[in-house]
């Protein structure tokens, strides 16, 4: 009687072990999900999923710009502006099936008139 009852607990409790022990394939699995490569990996993650995926690339030529720079004049008379050509680098924006996603790039910055510097912009995607 003590080996019945031994082997209807095991049956009992074999289930419950397999899927106790986190399948990244199983859906119904909550302690490893969502799995990385998983599809639906990005529903529960609010920064992923919703950049959809790459329909294609743009390619955005470097650009020449004509900027005022500030040149100082010789001891204490006043200076005056020039034009400065600058040319900013070139870059390639992803366009998914959501919105745009445009990398991390170099571009100027007007601080002031006359004063411009170089400034890196963050990763940054805008939905359509």
């Amino acid at each position: 009687m003590r080996v019945l009852t031994l082997g209807v607990f095991l049956l009992l409790l074999l289930p419950v072990t397999v899927f106790a022990q986190g399948n990244p394939s199983n859906p119904a699995d909550f302690t490893r999900n969502p799995y990385p490569t998983m599809p639906w990996s990005g529903i529960t993650n609010p920064n992923m999923g919703t950049q959809g995926n790459a329909v294609r690339y743009i390619q955005v030529p470097p650009q020449q710009v004509v900027v005022p720079v500030y040149v100082p004049g010789p001891g204490s008379l006043s200076g005056g502006y020039d034009p400065q050509v600058v040319e900013i680098p070139g870059y390639v924006v992803t366009e998914t099936t959501t919105g745009y996603l445009y990398p991390e790039r170099w571009s100027l910055e007007q601080v002031t008139y006359g004063v411009y510097q170089w400034r890196v912009f963050p990763q940054a995607f805008t939905r359509k």
